[in-house]
């Protein structure tokens, strides 16, 4: 029962209150009931909330099926009682009796709300009967998005691709990438996928399907590597080679990229807002034994004593393309989510420009499948600009990168690119070369 306490207590947090799971697990972990549980039990509590967040459009759905008069009103948690009993029935196949025991059972803690223990009872029983039956009249993309959401990305992408996007983000379990110190030597890679269990991406990360505790994992400890996405490791890949190069990494954090910029060997200054933050990735620079120059400030208030000759702008984004691994935030994103950090990057964009150098290469890039935080910014960008200029991403120097090539150039990574091993992270990347003589 203590396990399904903290589930309901993690699905409050992050659909009422705007947490993201992974901070809403370790609050409750260090604060609250799950701290008091097995390592095991903590993984199946939040195995609920994951479930759930991933096929929250799909119960929802269902609830309604069952509930004739709909959710009543000041029921308190009574809409995530059951949601989190659905997600057990249908998706994770746990025992009618042990799932509709322990939904009850949240009634001896929320006893203000006693008087929905028979309700519960029942819709969860009926719903262990003919649930099945009702998922299979339903689109699970079209239910699970938002509509806003849902419109957008088959505008951009199409149905079909929607669709095998939201299949990916559904698996119950998301591969682990990580990124070598000596990510560039195929003696590093091939020691430790062996070392690890490990597979190699076609771009190159080393890829975890099966996976414990990061931090007991083989090398973990000796700095050997670091957790990093593959897609979040393609920006850096385009810079070429970086040996001694001054590079200004914009809005670093968590830092992988920085890690990245450093094992290539580049002179890496590194900005974020967050001091908080930064300070995680002063502590990663330091397990790997890698060195950068870490700065906690506002970029729009930066002002660099020298020009760069590569800048990388990951601008702050809404983060939609990281759905395999957060399924929280498209639940949490509104449109004005999305015209606000677009707005903010394009002004990140100008601002940055007039740091770099003379022929120098700005990579700029986002984790968002929006094509207002992306390809829609770069139009104006350029007219705002003119000494700056797309330099297109060639196949023939980038062979691995070509299903993600883009018309003009670009990258564009999706959740079913590489579908039947996990998928990746979506990524909008384009390189810009300045063109003014030196």
């Amino acid at each position: 029962m203590a396990a399904r306490e903290g589930a309901l207590r993690l699905v409050q947090k992050v659909l009422s209150e705007q947490w993201l799971l992974d901070e809403a697990y370790r609050q409750e972990i260090t604060d609250g009931p799950l701290r008091r549980l097995t390592g095991s039990d903590r993984a199946f509590a939040k195995r609920i909330v994951t479930t759930l967040l991933q096929h929250l459009g799909e119960i929802d759905w269902v609830l309604e099926q069952f509930m004739d008069r709909g959710m009543p009103k000041k029921s308190g948690p009574l809409r995530n009682i059951l949601r989190i009993g659905v997600a057990e029935l249908l998706f994770l196949k746990v025992p009618a009796h042990a799932v509709v025991d322990s939904a009850v059972s949240h009634y001896r803690t929320w006893r203000k709300y006693a008087g929905f223990k028979g309700l519960t009872n029942a819709v969860l029983r009926r719903i262990a009967d003919q649930g099945l039956e009702k998922l299979d009249q339903i689109d699970p993309a079209k239910a699970n998005l938002p509509d806003w959401v849902y419109d957008s990305w088959c505008s951009a992408y199409g149905e079909d691709v929607v669709s095998a996007m939201m299949a990916v983000c559904q698996n119950p379990s998301t591969p682990l990438d990580l990124s070598l110190r000596q990510g560039n030597t195929d003696e590093a890679r091939t020691q430790w996928t062996e070392r690890l269990g490990a597979e190699i991406t076609p771009t190159g990360s080393l890829r975890l399907q099966n996976h414990g505790k990061v931090d007991q994992l083989e090398g973990y400890a000796e700095g050997e590597w670091w957790v990093q996405d593959a897609a979040a490791t393609l920006p850096v890949s385009l810079l070429g080679d970086l040996a001694n190069k001054n590079v200004l990494d914009l809005c670093a954090a968590p830092g992988g990229k920085t890690l990245q910029l450093a094992a290539a060997g580049a002179s890496v200054t590194s900005l974020d807002l967050s001091s908080k933050r930064m300070k995680r990735v002063q502590e990663n620079l330091d397990r790997v034994g890698l060195e950068a120059k870490l700065i906690a400030k506002d970029l729009m208030k930066f002002k660099p004593e020298e020009q760069y000759s590569a800048i990388l702008l990951d601008a702050p984004c809404s983060a939609t393309g990281t759905m395999r691994r957060h399924p929280e935030l498209i639940h949490q994103r509104t449109p004005k989510d999305i015209a606000h950090f677009a707005s903010l990057q394009a002004k990140m964009l100008d601002k940055a420009a007039g740091w770099l150098a003379p022929d120098g290469i700005m990579i700029f890039c986002t984790c968002s499948l929006q094509p207002q935080e992306g390809p829609e910014l770069i139009a104006d960008f350029l007219m705002n600009n003119p000494d700056m200029a797309i330099e297109p991403i060639a196949e023939a120097s980038h062979p691995e990168l070509a299903v993600f090539l883009q018309p003009d150039g670009s990258l564009r990574t999706r959740p079913d690119h590489w579908a039947e091993q996990g998928g990746m992270d979506g990524f909008y990347i384009i390189q810009l070369r300045n063109l003014a003589k030196s």
